[in-house]
């Protein structure tokens, strides 16, 4: 923004911007234009303007000053002698003589570097005429805003032709010919504020005024000088025009004279030069003047929008800061259009350039730190979730805000079996190659079918599915994972008892059901995690596995929500420590389809012994057991229905095993 502010760049838009704020439909009836126009210029009227005689002009002063006019401008340089001798000269330097009301237009140029002048001829200047610089100030596209004030000619100092009408007409004396603090002191009452712009030819300050358009082209009253000169005070609709006390300025109006120009009022229809020393005129009269924001201002505004945006963009989304963008685009361009009636060109562009850059940068860099920090995520969070679920979680962060919400989940524990004892046999570098490699399959495994991994406890490991993310098959998701991880193992148990290692064994304990899943911790520290009862069975499972002989236990609530997708053996009814309720479990043996007939055929017999094992027929009920070979879990029923046998349970037994322990 400095950048664009220093080197003045989109200015021209602010300019075009401006050119919609002025009040043209207030042109003051005490200024009147005699026109130089197409109808003076007929052969039978005055013909030619080169040809006139500089009586004309004697004799329009005459009529003017008869009529009782306020005062009078030319607006025609007249540098050359009379084309009708210098007795023609001399007639109208009597005539300015005997008006001293009058102004007549001279005009400054520079050449070399150094500033010349267009002066009136010296017969002319004989009559000691107030002269004033008809020069307008061109902006880049064009446009007449300003005028320049004064300009010095071999150290002679010459106002305007727009401020010398002004003081012939409020007989004002002027006060200083500098600018001070901005402003230039046309009289002891009036203060006109000044733009001082650095001349790049001569690299000398040039001082102007902005004109305030009171009237669109042809918005003066306007009064032909042939007819003025016929004695017609009338306008082109045949109105009479009352000229006492008048502002009168006699200037070319008609296209061939070349001397038009456009305007912020023009509406594509160039307005005659003389119309617009008629608009500085009243600018001046008036007191109406209008001045640029100031740059304490403008800096100020900028930089209350940057803090401003910077601090609300940084926080809203996108969404909610396009409509207060918009609401900013339109606050500026009506606090532009309320500065106006202050007369306060207010700078509108380059808030708007502030306003859209801080949103656009605000929202550039959230996009490329929010990248950052989803790589970050990516990175960091992809160690316990799949790739999948990180995805998905980043579109919701507040997913991950401290706190937690219930869920359905599928909880997983697994350990390996008796890892205590073996450990304690092993150096600590092999071991920790050994936990490496395990733990990187089963983690893999996990994270494949989008389970979140919780945490590791030494070889212990705690997954879930169904949070952060939901999904409905996450019981399925948790099953397929169990039996992968025992399928790898089965592979990497051959590696194990090539590098000497003993032939490890994982039991695996799976419970579903309602938890609590979220960020559990501090705001400074959290881990995402589950809790409640459903996960604590999950755990319990894991370990009651190893009193059944088995590797992989499965919750009731998990079994019936992976219906017949796999093959699984009812267990047991037990009641675990702590808990009155109790729980139906499965081994989860394979996924159907695959499981041989042998398997099936043993899940059978099981099944059948466990029916004669709770209707306590515990005789037939141990003789099936102990015929189901190579099965611990056969053993373990065995056993019991041998020791019921000798105690049997009392009369309102109900089937249901009581842990003592956890």
């Amino acid at each position: 923004m400095a950048l664009l502010v220093g080197q003045g760049f989109f200015m021209g838009i602010q300019r075009s911007l401006q050119n919609r704020f002025y009040d043209f439909a207030s042109a003051s009836p005490e200024i009147v234009v005699v026109a130089i126009d197409e109808k003076s210029l007929l052969p039978e009227n005055l013909g030619p303007l080169q040809k006139w005689k500089r009586e004309t002009y004697a004799k329009a002063l005459e009529i003017l000053n008869d009529k009782g006019v306020a005062s009078v401008g030319i607006d025609i340089t007249f540098p050359d002698a009379s084309s009708h001798g210098t007795e023609d000269d001399q007639l109208f330097a009597d005539a300015l003589k005997q008006y001293p009301n009058t102004v007549l237009a001279g005009r400054f140029f520079f050449e070399n570097g150094q500033s010349l002048a267009e002066w009136p001829n010296a017969t002319l200047l004989t009559a000691n005429p107030t002269v004033g610089w008809i020069n307008v100030s061109l902006d880049e596209d064009g446009f007449v805003r300003k005028i320049p004030l004064f300009n010095a000619v071999k150290d002679k100092v010459t106002e305007a032709f727009s401020l010398q009408v002004a003081r012939k007409t409020l007989k004002a004396a002027p006060e200083d010919s500098r600018i001070k603090n901005g402003f230039f002191k046309f009289s002891k009452n009036l203060a006109i504020p000044a733009i001082t712009l650095r001349d790049a030819a001569t690299q000398r300050d040039s001082h102007f005024m902005y004109v305030n358009y009171f009237a669109e082209p042809g918005g003066y009253a306007r009064i032909s000088l042939s007819d003025l000169l016929a004695g017609k005070m009338i306008d082109k609709k045949g109105r009479t025009v009352d000229l006492k006390n008048k502002i009168v300025l006699i200037g070319p109006t008609a296209i061939d004279l070349q001397d038009q120009y456009l305007s912020p009022v023009s509406q594509g229809v160039k307005m005659p030069g003389v119309e617009i020393h008629a608009n500085s005129i009243q600018t001046l009269i008036s007191g109406k003047f209008l001045r640029d924001q100031s740059p304490a201002s403008l800096w100020t505004t900028l930089v209350a929008l940057l803090l401003v945006n910077l601090f609300i963009f940084s926080k809203l989304r996108v969404r909610f800061a396009i409509p207060l963008l918009f609401l900013e685009l339109v606050g500026v361009v009506v606090a532009g259009i309320t500065a106006y009636e202050s007369r306060v060109f207010l700078n509108v562009v380059y808030p708007i350039l502030m306003a859209i850059l801080t949103f656009v940068g605000v929202f550039l860099l959230r996009f490329i730190l929010e990248q950052r920090e989803r790589k970050f995520a990516e990175k960091a969070f992809g160690q316990y979730v799949s790739k999948d679920l990180v995805a998905q979680i980043l579109k919701d962060p507040d997913s991950l805000k401290l706190g937690g919400a219930r869920r359905n989940v599928t909880v997983f524990f697994s350990d390996i079996a008796g890892f205590t004892s073996i450990s304690e046999k092993m150096e600590p570098e092999p071991l920790v190659r050994f936990l490496n490699s395990y733990l990187g399959a089963m983690t893999n495994i996990i994270l494949g079918r989008l389970g979140t991994l919780d945490k590791y406890e030494g070889d212990a490991i705690m997954a879930f599915w169904g949070a952060p993310i939901s999904m409905d098959d996450h019981a399925v998701r948790a099953c397929h994972s169990a039996l992968e991880c025992q399928q790898k193992l089965e592979e990497l148990r051959q590696e194990w008892i090539a590098q000497g290692l003993p032939p490890f064994r994982v039991r695996i304990g799976i419970n579903s059901g309602d938890a609590i899943a979220g960020n559990m911790g501090s705001e400074s520290r959290f881990d995402y995690t589950v809790m409640g009862d459903n996960v604590n069975l999950a755990s319990r499972l894991e370990g009651i596995s190893k009193q059944y002989g088995t590797e992989l236990i499965i919750g009731e609530n998990t079994q019936t929500q992976i219906g017949d997708a796999f093959v699984c053996r009812e267990l047991d009814l037990i009641r675990v420590k702590g808990k009155e309720k109790p729980v139906r479990i499965f081994e989860l043996v394979g996924k159907q389809g695959e499981v041989g007939p042998d398997t099936l055929g043993k899940i059978n017999e099981f099944h059948q012994a466990l029916a004669l094992y709770r209707s306590k027929n515990f005789v037939a009920a141990q003789a099936k057991f102990q015929n189901i070979p190579n099965d611990p879990a056969s053993g373990v029923f065995a056993h019991r229905c041998e020791a019921f046998l000798k105690n049997p349970p009392p009369a309102e037994w109900d089937g249901v095993f009581t842990f003592t322990e956890k």
